[in-house]
């Protein structure tokens, strides 16, 4: 059975169709072949989606809708400016902060790519950052957004392993601060090799000034992640609680979107949530059978038999993980595979949070690669350069001098 569906999910791929029809296809054939009556079929669906849990996807995609046309992303990036602007790197080490910041609160990696490049890379290139560099510096750092919490990828591991969202949340903070700050060394010493231009000095006025204008969006983080870490409500009631008060200071007490702009925000969100429900419903369809087949059960005694060395395993899932996410986008790619991979790693002793973590870091590689690679088009598309071109961002990236926040962006 599994076979089964490898074949038709892949040739689906290759025939260019939506990976959400092939699995419907490929659930549609296995009840075929197994006898099992349609009507089941639907029943898995709906049950893979009537999960409150899942609530959480739409409301943290529209939060980030508001964030990027409310104002508060753009106060972000003001302050992550006078924080880091004065290290060596500038404006690179400035939009790394910044996706470390927006992705503590829109939990997903196109939207950062997207709202953060949009604001960084013109300025990048009128400092004197090629496009090249400039945008391969913005469109890496918007991995981190998938695994500093929130992340829209956890919740789906979350709810197709039936893990704690909360400690996947909890355990996501640490590895996305430590790559962020990778990705900032390996700007200063990019920047260091070219030495080119000069930073500017560190003002704490300029600083402050920064932090009054975004204080109120620093609240944002702290009402998600406080919230679910102090047990005051879990990570779907998070998500409206962040858009209430984003919606609040954008409407309120930054006035800088009109409410009538709300529709085409619910709208795009609508259109997004609406792809991750299809995919999941059919998900659910496939992992059932699976089970049903015994599938996970033989696959555990199968790896066993090779390994059971936790550090071996997880090493050749890994692998597996990295291939598959050149070739499949990261949502399918963690509903699909996560009921299969997850029973394998707790079988040797590996904590599945940590494996949830793991996955969603290795997965997204995947948005950064051709051919699938979403953040990749995106952030070219938002660059105007073409993928041939970002080898040249492995040049030495210019230590540019930044002029103070309300200016530079």
């Amino acid at each position: 059975m599994l076979w089964i569906f490898l074949g038709i999910l892949f040739s689906s791929l290759a025939l260019g169709l939506p990976i959400a029809f092939g699995l419907g296809i490929a659930a549609v054939v296995m009840a075929l072949i197994s006898d099992i009556p349609l009507s089941i079929m639907i029943e898995q669906s709906i049950r893979g989606v009537n999960s409150f849990p899942l609530l959480a996807i739409p409301f943290f995609i529209l939060v980030g809708e508001v964030m990027s046309n409310g104002g508060i992303a753009r106060r972000l990036m003001e302050l992550a400016g006078a924080m880091v602007g004065f290290i060596r790197g500038g404006l690179g080490q400035v939009a790394i902060t910044g996706s470390m910041f927006f992705g503590g609160i829109s939990g997903s990696a196109v939207a950062d790519t997207a709202a953060t490049g949009a604001m960084m890379i013109p300025s990048m290139k009128q400092q004197g950052y090629t496009a090249p560099q400039a945008t391969a510096i913005n469109t890496v750092s918007s991995v981190i957004g998938i695994i500093i919490p929130p992340s829209i990828p956890l919740i789906l591991f979350g709810i197709v392993t039936e893990t704690s969202i909360s400690r996947l949340f909890i355990a996501g903070i640490v590895p996305g601060i430590l790559i962020a700050l990778a990705l900032m060394a390996t700007t200063f010493i990019m920047a260091t090799i070219g030495q080119a231009g000069q930073t500017r000095q560190f003002r704490l006025d300029v600083l402050w000034e920064a932090f009054k204008a975004a204080w109120l969006a620093l609240v944002l983080p702290v009402i998600v992640i406080g919230g679910i870490i102090g047990g005051v409500f879990t990570a779907t009631e998070a998500a409206v609680a962040a858009l209430l008060y984003s919606l609040f200071i954008s409407l309120v007490v930054y006035r800088e979107f009109h409410i009538l702009e709300l529709w085409g925000m619910l709208i795009r969100t609508a259109r997004l949530t609406g792809m991750v429900l299809l995919l999941l419903a059919f998900a659910t369809v496939i992992a059932w059978f699976l089970t049903i087949n015994m599938v996970p059960q033989t696959l555990v005694r199968q790896v066993q038999a090779i390994t059971e060395d936790p550090f071996m395993l997880l090493l050749i899932v890994a692998g597996l993980l990295l291939l598959v996410g050149f070739v499949m986008d990261l949502t399918p790619a963690m509903v699909i595979m996560a009921p299969m991979l997850t029973p394998i790693v707790t079988s040797v002793g590996v904590d599945a949070v940590y494996f949830g973590v793991l996955m969603a870091f290795i997965l997204g590689i995947g948005l950064l690669t051709p051919p699938v690679g979403t953040c990749l088009y995106v952030g070219c598309g938002v660059g105007k350069v073409s993928m041939e071109q970002l080898p040249e961002s492995v040049k030495p990236a210019p230590t540019l001098s930044l002029s103070p926040p309300a200016s530079t962006f």
